[in-house]
């Protein structure tokens, strides 16, 4: 009876270590596995459409003078800056996926890279690391349209997007999901590391 006992003893110990150890390799399967989602990173980010709308008429408006005395460098960017705000309305509103990279959820190297592909028929690499190494980098007060913006907001994850004109870029924020942002907003103005012209384009 003794070594009955002492038999059923070890072997519910053994069983609990072995149920524990599968608990622990499981939940740290899917920590790992999500340990790549930055989540919801720019919830500072307050965005004001209002001011958006304002700027856009701002860049229209600069466009009609450019129109009647541009240099073809500025009509070219014209032509840029509207291409843009096209590829922008196919995508207006697609809520932020981390990871994914169609109408029903998009991520921002995704936007960016399927942006390029619309715009310029060029193919960018998928991951915004790889994005920043295709081309020249720029600051602020360089910046045309076109080129690809980067942030590094808090939580040290690489943030992209596309600068339109105007200080408007077409953005796949994780709180608001594809829209149009400015560079004088105080969030993005704070996290922004530098600009990259692609010359191949």
């Amino acid at each position: 009876m003794r070594k009955f006992f002492i038999f059923s003893a070890t072997l519910f110990i053994f069983c609990f270590f072995i149920g524990t150890s599968a608990k622990t390799t499981s939940s740290s399967t899917k920590k790992s596995t999500a340990a790549g989602d930055p989540g919801v990173y720019d919830s500072e980010y307050v965005h004001d459409e209002k001011v958006i709308t304002k700027k856009v008429t701002q860049l229209k408006d600069d466009q009609q003078v450019i129109l009647m005395s541009g240099t073809f460098d500025q009509l070219n960017d014209i032509i840029v800056e509207n291409e843009l705000l096209k590829s922008f309305e196919n995508w207006k509103g697609t809520r932020y996926s981390w990871g994914k990279k169609k109408k029903n959820g998009i991520d921002c190297s995704a936007l960016t890279r399927r942006v390029y592909r619309e715009v310029f028929e060029f193919e960018l690499p998928r991951v915004s690391v790889d994005q920043a190494q295709r081309g020249v980098h720029i600051s602020k007060s360089e910046l045309r349209p076109g080129d690809i913006l980067f942030f590094r907001p808090e939580n040290r994850v690489n943030h992209t997007a596309v600068y339109v004109g105007n200080s408007l870029f077409i953005n796949a924020s994780s709180s608001q999901g594809v829209v149009l942002s400015s560079l004088e907003n105080k969030y993005w103005g704070k996290y922004f590391k530098y600009g990259v012209r692609i010359a191949e384009k």
